[in-house]
């Protein structure tokens, strides 16, 4: 009991220090599991070996996916197909701002299925968020529209469903499980629907529109680089979904298909450049996907330092009360606490959260593909209300608003999205 009352301690402390923003999550994760680890009386040699150098490398297919993604991302902006697609949506729309923000959010979320990093997040937003507000958008409600079609992408997010399933030891060298496919369907069309009503609904009950900018729609989009890429090309960030989720058994894993993904884009927008190209985004890549590897590697020490025996005992009678075995307590407990993936919390996936989630799918009172589902339904919330996440302070800074503003203006319509999300997670996986 002292133990786990010892291990219950170090959780809220780091929690804390995140909360107050004093250590960041790169720091704070890997000392939290070395911590973890000696306070269960484990040798240091074990702790070296068990936590620190096998933690390290435990997510390695989820970083690398990582940045195989972020390869992507780098070749479709220097080939112009990012700003291309982008530019095509925005003309399509005329001088009809609710026609243009619609088309511009299925861009960005078409795109972020595959983009990954936050020099994704800056190159996309650099170009989407102008747009808007030049047709009288309210800066506010640019950056909350661009946060929900940025994660309704993300739901799809090849790399992101790598780490899900080695964090939560789901079929990790086996083809993607058709019930992951299914709920994921499942949320893109909840989140999709919940981004389609806030989106009027907000746009009805905003003030008068007022330019945000004295720059014109068309004089913006004229500013746009496409580097001349052709239509052929904007297939680019399709073709890692087409050969991940149609052809996983066959040996099409995250890898291959985003750089799969790259050679057509380079090939077919650039011919002549495709080793030029092929080789400056895989460098670039590497820079874009660096801090969110680092931070994987902290979370797979801390999921290595929680699977310790010890550790394991001394959680066990904590892990086993949760009141999740039944449907309605599984969504209530879930959707209730879900505002906890906040500020880094213990429903946090990419910070207290990997460990916590790691331990229930472990312990087996639901089935792991249950925690999967609330996982991926609180991901959402924290994906868009988040005010720690880079890419919130980016869009915050960006639109010239508090980050706190744009979590108070989602975390409603998140908590709702994220609860239904749960509903379906328990009429499907836990009968």
């Amino acid at each position: 009991m002292m133990s786990a009352i010892l291990i219950l301690l170090i959780f809220v402390t780091f929690a804390a220090l995140m909360f107050t923003r004093r250590v960041p999550a790169l720091i704070a994760v890997p000392l939290m599991a070395v911590l973890i680890a000696a306070a269960v009386g484990t040798p240091f040699s074990a702790i070296l070996d068990d936590v620190v150098s096998a933690g390290s490398v435990k997510l390695a297919a989820a970083y690398v996916a990582v940045f195989a993604g972020a390869m992507l991302g780098r070749g479709m902006m220097q080939t112009g197909i990012a700003e291309g697609i982008i530019k095509r949506a925005a003309e399509f729309g005329g001088d009809r701002p609710l026609v243009v923000a619609f088309g511009l959010m299925l861009v960005t979320a078409v795109l972020f299925t595959s983009l990954t990093g936050l020099g994704a997040i800056i190159m996309v937003g650099s170009l989407v968020l102008p747009i808007m507000m030049s047709l009288g958008i309210p800066r506010r409600l640019a950056g909350t529209y661009f946060l929900l079609a940025f994660a309704t992408g993300f739901i799809f997010n090849i790399s992101l469903i790598r780490f899900y399933r080695d964090i939560l030891q789901i079929a990790e060298n086996a083809p993607l499980p058709p019930e992951i496919v299914r709920f994921q369907l499942i949320m893109l069309g909840v989140m999709a629907a919940g981004t389609v009503l806030y989106t009027i609904v907000s746009a009805k009950r905003a003030p008068e529109l007022a330019l945000m900018t004295v720059v014109a729609k068309e004089e913006l989009t004229d500013r746009i680089d496409d580097k001349n890429a052709p239509l052929l090309s904007f297939l680019t960030p399709l073709i890692p979904l087409v050969l991940y989720f149609g052809f996983n058994a066959a040996g099409w894993k995250e890898v291959p298909s985003f750089l799969a993904g790259s050679v057509f884009g380079a090939l077919v927008a650039q011919p002549k450049r495709v080793v030029q190209v092929l080789s400056s985004s895989l460098i670039r890549g590497l820079e874009d996907g660096a801090p969110a590897a680092i931070l994987m590697m902290g979370i797979g020490m801390l999921v290595n330092a929680l699977q310790l025996p010890a550790v394991k005992m001394a959680l066990e009678p904590l892990i086993a009360n949760l009141p999740i075995a039944n449907a309605w307590t599984y969504v209530l407990f879930f959707g209730v606490l879900s505002p906890l993936a906040l500020y880094r919390g213990p429903f946090n996936l990419f910070g207290l959260g990997a460990g916590f989630f790691a331990i229930v799918a472990a312990a087996g009172i639901v089935p792991a593909i249950a925690v999967l589902a609330a996982a991926m339904a609180i991901v959402q919330l924290q994906n868009v209300c988040d005010p720690t996440n880079t890419h919130n302070v980016w869009v915050a800074n960006y639109v010239g608003v508090r980050v706190e503003e744009l979590t108070k203006a989602t975390l409603p319509t998140m908590i709702l999205i994220c609860f239904i999300g749960l509903v379906f997670g328990a009429l499907l996986f836990l009968k």
